[in-house]
């Protein structure tokens, strides 16, 4: 792929950062457009509700060679990840190449060569790119779903809002409350509300495991955030070590121990929370981490959380699918994200899935039938910014000829080979889309086994029985990187 000299890249959030950083280290042109104003894609304040952290420990959310600061908390909050990645972006040169405020409306493959098009401020423009890179993550389309008689409750004075317009707690004041969703960002929101609510619901379809931050006082990320915890929570696909774990019975012992433990930290069989299936049923991205206080405000009835849906508004009244009616003011929906490429023309979605909309991508990145195009971050990953930064790396190798040029027909095979393994597993769940979970180091390593650069033994040691740091892959990228200066 000689001829590639520019690159462009949609989304300046973790993937399209980590993206630009990699391209410019190769050597590309880059063009990075993004339509807000600031970077930090779910990070942006324009999307941060209130109590939202990440998942992850600050030492297991973080690109391999750019730890985040001590004196971030142990769980970063949002206005600290944003932060982080700002300073990332700065260190590195790639604030140098964002467009911010560039709504892409359309881009179009011509002449060997993309042609994108787009307005910014009402004034349209035009640029060209060799390569394609999308980077608008799994998070890119809010979702609220269509209830019949919706627009009667906003007519009536009633407020609708997804999790991420809901930006303080103020906004909840002597408010009849009500949050739909049992995600994170359902528990963080409604946690919030509660302090200011008139009175506060939770609406959810079905009750989720919820880790707790400490686990008999020992930090959630060494039992969970490690080789050992994805062997644990893995369904099949079993390596030599990974069936050692399983002839010692560790996996059943520990499944059991976790939900236990948690069943009774957070009085789920008192507050009729228990969910209905196991921590390992969840593991494909419906596990999330425990919102403190949430459990403390159901038990002491300053949250009122129900297991229902709304079927129908009529004004300020709400219909339940148990009958039930509610009088609200103000319905938050933390319903989640769909994933959209709008500015793709429709002809080039339907190449990238199947009948039933299942995006066909190559390792999650590659998709068949259309040249020069690439996804970095459009899957969701336990460990986004380490899982994004070896897939930018992965497709620059492969730019460069150093990882043999795929066929349609192999993209598709393993493309349609992962759907069909994903839909053995709770097919009706929450989660959709591509994930690496809960395999996401699994994923890295065959990234890295593509590029010749496997992780040492004496690394993988403590990523097993510790934490599984990307500090400790910052050589194996130094040692991919300096190939492409020989």
């Amino acid at each position: 792929m000689e001829n590639v000299q520019t690159i462009g890249i949609i989304g300046a959030g973790i993937s399209g950062i980590v993206t630009a950083k990699t391209c410019l280290e190769y050597g590309f042109r880059v063009k990075v457009f993004e339509k807000e104003n600031e970077l930090g894609g779910v990070w942006t304040s324009s999307r941060r509700y209130p109590g939202i952290t990440t998942q992850n420990t600050k030492d297991t959310y973080c690109f391999s060679d750019f730890p985040m600061p001590k004196k971030m908390g142990e769980w970063p909050t949002g206005q600290e990840a944003q932060s982080y990645l700002v300073d990332y972006a700065k260190k590195f040169h790639v604030s140098d190449v964002i467009r911010f405020g560039h709504n892409i409306q359309r881009v179009d493959r011509q002449n060997n060569a993309w042609t994108i098009r787009g307005e910014k401020a009402g004034v349209y423009f035009s640029e060209y790119a060799d390569w394609l890179i999308i980077c608008n993550g799994t998070f890119s389309d809010p979702f609220i779903p269509s209830i019949p008689g919706i627009d009667s409750f906003v007519d009536a004075g009633g407020e609708v809002l997804h999790s991420t317009q809901f930006h303080e707690a103020e906004t909840a004041r002597g408010k009849r409350s009500i949050v739909v969703g049992y995600s994170k960002s359902a528990h963080d929101v409604v946690t919030a509300v509660a302090d200011t609510a008139a009175s506060t619901h939770l609406l959810f379809r079905e009750a989720k495991w919820k880790v707790p931050r400490f686990i008999k006082g020992m930090n959630m990320k060494h039992l969970l955030l490690n080789r050992l915890g994805e062997a644990i929570i893995k369904p099949d696909g079993y390596n030599r070590a990974e069936r050692w774990v399983y002839r010692l019975g560790l996996p059943k012992k520990m499944i059991g121990f976790m939900e236990r433990y948690i069943t009774k930290a957070q009085m789920l069989q008192e507050l009729g929370l228990v969910p209905s299936c196991s921590i390992r049923d969840h593991a494909f991205g419906e596990i999330s981490l425990e919102t403190p206080g949430f459990f403390e405000k159901v038990k002491q009835g300053s949250i009122i959380a129900k297991k229902s849906e709304i079927v129908s508004f009529n004004g300020n009244e709400i219909t339940l699918s148990t009958g039930q009616r509610l009088s609200a003011d103000l319905v938050v929906f933390a319903t989640g994200f769909r994933q959209t490429i709008p500015f793709l023309p429709a002809a080039l979605q339907q190449q990238l899935t199947d009948s039933a909309g299942n995006y066909l991508l190559y390792h999650h990145i590659l998709p068949a039938g259309i040249p020069a195009l690439a996804f970095v971050g459009y899957n969701s990953s336990i460990q986004c910014p380490l899982s994004s930064e070896f897939a930018a790396l992965w497709v620059c190798e492969y730019l460069k000829g150093r990882i043999p040029k795929l066929t349609d027909e192999q993209i598709l095979a393993e493309g349609k080979a992962f759907i069909k393994w994903r839909s053995q597993f709770r097919p009706n769940s929450a989660s959709r889309g591509l994930s690496t979970m809960p395999g996401t180091i699994q994923h890295v390593d065959l990234l890295l086994k593509d590029m010749n650069a496997p992780m040492p033994f004496i690394s993988l040691i403590p990523d097993w029985l510790l934490t599984s740091n990307p500090a400790r892959y910052a050589p194996l990228r130094r040692k991919i990187v300096a190939r492409n200066k020989r």
